[in-house]
């Protein structure tokens, strides 16, 4: 598994390959595969006009406007790719091009922070923790797929061109404690469908084998919620 280095590379290197998942038309797919499993956490979020709302590694947008549709008053969002945030600002919403460890806003800006498969890039991911926590007056929801106990997504730490942290669910509760959040949970939400038999599966550098489908399956997504 790679190691993490320098914050500085690793948000260079993140942010040159996300440019050319914008350019390669991958913002979408994104959406269809992560969207099933963050809508039944936030939906529970109960949002109003009241509300705003920060997507942290926000790629496309697609969840600041799927937030806005479920009543949030505002929605902000965040990613080191310029090119996602060109995709990202076609649509509703406030996107701008930082770091998730430097964030462009004022203590307790926003009432709710999510996060979707972009913990797992920092150098230091409790700093970007407490970072998001002094930001936040309300509700965090994460949710990864890659974590240690996700044997089928693994594979992504070495198939990845950046450095990545692959700790396992315990870790990332304790590292939301460590960075002052409260009432932290977690839990695993499975994504929709049958598992595709292996008659039908493609493998790919994602999903090298059936097995490798069938564990991610199998795992589901990490979601950790948290509040400030």
């Amino acid at each position: 598994m790679k190691q993490t280095i320098d914050q500085d590379d690793i948000e260079a290197g993140a942010a040159s390959e996300f440019d050319q998942w914008a350019d390669a038309g991958r913002g979408d797919s994104m959406e269809r595969g992560h969207a099933p499993v963050v809508r039944p956490i936030v939906d529970r979020w109960g949002l109003d006009a009241t509300s705003r709302v920060l997507d942290v590694g926000c790629g496309s947008g697609w969840a600041v406007r799927y937030l806005l549709g479920r009543g949030a008053g505002s929605g902000l969002g965040v990613d080191i790719s310029p090119r996602m945030v060109e995709l990202a600002s076609q649509g509703p919403g406030d996107f701008q091009v930082a770091s998730g460890e430097a964030l462009p806003y004022p203590d307790d800006h926003v009432t709710h922070v999510l996060s979707v498969e972009s913990i797992y890039y920092y150098a230091d991911p409790v700093a970007a923790l407490r970072e998001w926590r002094r930001v936040t007056s309300g509700s965090l929801a994460i949710v990864i797929e890659l974590y240690a106990e996700n044997t089928g997504s693994a594979v992504w730490a070495d198939v990845l061109d950046v450095p990545v942290h692959l700790w396992t669910e315990a870790r990332w509760r304790e590292a939301l404690e460590e960075a002052g959040w409260r009432d932290v949970r977690s839990e695993r939400v499975l994504q929709p469908g049958p598992i595709t038999p292996e008659s039908e599966f493609t493998p790919s550098a994602y999903t090298p084998s059936h097995a490798h489908h069938v564990a991610y399956m199998q795992a589901g997504a990490l979601a950790l919620t948290a509040l400030s």
